[in-house]
């Protein structure tokens, strides 16, 4: 092709692109064929997933807007058309600054800001581009000098930010922000600009955030320069039904299953947050309500276990009616499946918390129920944590942080709402504090986002549920087995050897209504078959699947 006609093809691709609205940027995501990063690795020409989000783009770019939000689901692409927008922007207009704001006050780059370097660096057009010298991609700068366009990586910072002139700004996770200031300071440095834009791609976040405002003058009417574009479901199901088509229903159903609820509703429903949530409801306090043996053995039945304690430490003197509170629990396997199951031992409230008073009950953890493990919160802890270590326990001081209180209480919600916390009914506070137990999700203001926050109702207290939580975290580095045999010895010679079930054949020879490891084993198998509910299973699929030698295995062949 020549050279003229090359420009002309140029200059006609060039007015296609620069059509008015989502027109040019369709047009653009035809011709240009953008690359994205790819789910399964590598890259992949972006393609549109639904008429809903085509619907949304092109109200966005249709309009007098000089703000766009796309507040969508996670795993929704909201970043990616950001970024789109951004690229075909960079490469239609001349003369223009762009702002790209990163999550942290402390950093200039972001998710969002390598998005669009990595967009620019695998799709053709613009990769020759870059190979020729016509744009530079630098760590936190980007220019295309021949149109006298720029797009730059800033820190969330009003200050950074403050008396730039800008044609376009994009900022993510705007539900995390505490205050709208660094979004007004974009909106202003964009004023001056004829087709200024700022760009917003977030989740929804609780009603106290900045966001919802924006959300609730767009939908007033108020500001006819503001397009809120806001993607959400119903329920789970409605979210499978109708989300796209990459984001598998399993896992899904998965995140469901180990969220917070209204961490999953803002998240993957995209609803927006409400106050304070009860972490358990009533259905779930009752489904832990049940009637066991106090005692260790008797309620591991056979089964590998291991036991924890927890401790939430009070002033002697409490303003506000704390209390030192010690918890003890057993994990095991379920009775009728392989997850942890946890079973309260003991949750004694002190009446004066003196340390002999809980030094003499720890001991008795250790006494009653072979107690291992310890996790002490650090608030009036150090010196038990010190004689803990000192006794042999594996101890552990706590700090009751978000970045602990989370996976401890976490690990707590799931199991009751899951039915593997069970609670007798002789250790009322508990369920008290259950019953008056909450949770709000916060933002942090930081690339960490939302956070859930935990707390007690007013007027309530929460020391059995902390003493709890600590105690089930203390375990949440074993692994049990259904069931364990702490050695096999086989005196046995010759093929019966090689043959018998316990040394890897399929086999029970004659001499095993003799041999002590095999009697061990059909102990086991005895007690796994008079649980209610088992699945029926022979003994040679009892001792391959649930059976595990933790000790030696010595065998005559």
């Amino acid at each position: 092709m020549s050279r003229t006609a090359t420009k002309d093809a140029y200059a006609a691709q060039m007015k296609r692109w620069r059509q008015p609205g989502s027109k040019g940027f369709f047009a653009f995501l035809e011709d240009a064929k953008p690359m994205i990063p790819s789910e399964k690795g590598g890259f992949q020409p972006y393609t549109i997933p639904s008429d809903l989000v085509r619907d949304e783009i092109a109200k966005a770019l249709d309009g007098p807007h000089s703000t766009i939000c796309l507040c969508w689901p996670r795993r929704h692409g909201k970043t990616v058309v950001t970024a789109l927008i951004t690229v075909w922007r960079f490469l239609t207009s001349v003369t223009q600054d762009a702002a790209i704001v990163a999550n942290s006050e402390r950093q200039t780059v972001d998710t969002a800001f390598r998005l669009v370097a990595s967009i620019l660096h695998h799709t053709p057009y613009t990769k020759a581009l870059i190979a020729s010298g016509a744009i530079k991609v630098g760590a936190e700068l980007i220019e295309y000098p021949t149109l006298g366009n720029r797009i730059q990586g800033f820190p969330s910072s009003a200050r950074a930010l403050y008396g730039k002139k800008l044609a376009l700004a994009q900022v993510s996770e705007f539900h995390a922000a505490k205050t709208d200031e660094v979004y007004q300071t974009l909106a202003s440095s964009t004023i001056d600009t004829d087709d200024g834009l700022v760009l917003i791609d977030s989740t929804v976040g609780p009603r106290s955030s900045p966001l919802y405002h924006l959300y609730n003058v767009a939908q007033s009417g108020a500001d006819p320069t503001i397009y809120f574009s806001h993607i959400h479901y119903a329920d789970l199901d409605d979210a499978i039904a109708r989300g796209p088509k990459w984001i598998k229903p399993e896992r899904l159903r998965s995140r469901a299953k180990h969220m917070l609820p209204a961490e999953f509703a803002m998240m993957h429903l995209n609803q927006w947050g409400s106050g304070t949530n009860s972490l358990f409801t009533s259905a779930v306090i009752d489904r832990c309500r049940d009637s066991y043996p106090l005692d260790a053995k008797l309620v591991a039945d056979g089964r590998a276990h291991a036991v924890g304690a927890g401790l939430d430490r009070a002033l002697i003197v409490s303003l506000h009616g704390d209390k030192t509170v010690s918890c003890c629990i057993l994990t095991t396997t379920g009775a009728t499946d392989d997850e942890p199951h946890y079973y309260v031992l003991d949750a004694h409230a002190f009446a004066i918390s003196t340390e002999g008073a809980i030094k003499r009950r720890i001991t008795s953890y250790k006494k009653d129920f072979a107690l291992t493990n310890v996790c002490i919160e650090r608030y009036e802890g150090q010196d038990i944590a010190l004689w803990c270590t000192h006794q042999g326990f594996e101890s552990e001081l706590i700090h009751a942080t978000p970045k602990q209180q989370v996976p401890a209480f976490m690990a707590l919600a799931n199991a009751a709402s899951e039915g593997r916390l069970h609670v007798h009914p002789k250790f009322e506070g508990i369920f008290k504090e259950m019953e008056t137990f909450e949770y709000e999700l916060v933002a942090t203001g930081t690339s960490e986002g939302v956070i859930p926050r935990f707390q007690h109702a007013k007027g309530a207290h929460d020391d059995h549920l902390y003493a709890l939580a600590w105690a089930m975290y203390s375990l949440r580095d074993i692994e049990l087995n259904p069931y364990e045999v702490t050695g096999i010895r086989c005196d046995a010679a010759g093929p019966v050897a090689r043959l018998c079930l316990l040394n890897g054949g399929d086999l029970l020879p004659n001499c095993a209504s003799e041999c002590r490891s095999m009697q061990s084993v059909t102990k086991l198998y005895d007690t796994y078959r008079t649980r209610a509910g088992v699945a029926p299973m022979g003994m040679e699929d009892f001792f391959l699947s649930k059976v595990v030698n933790i000790g030696s295995h010595v065998a005559r062949r």
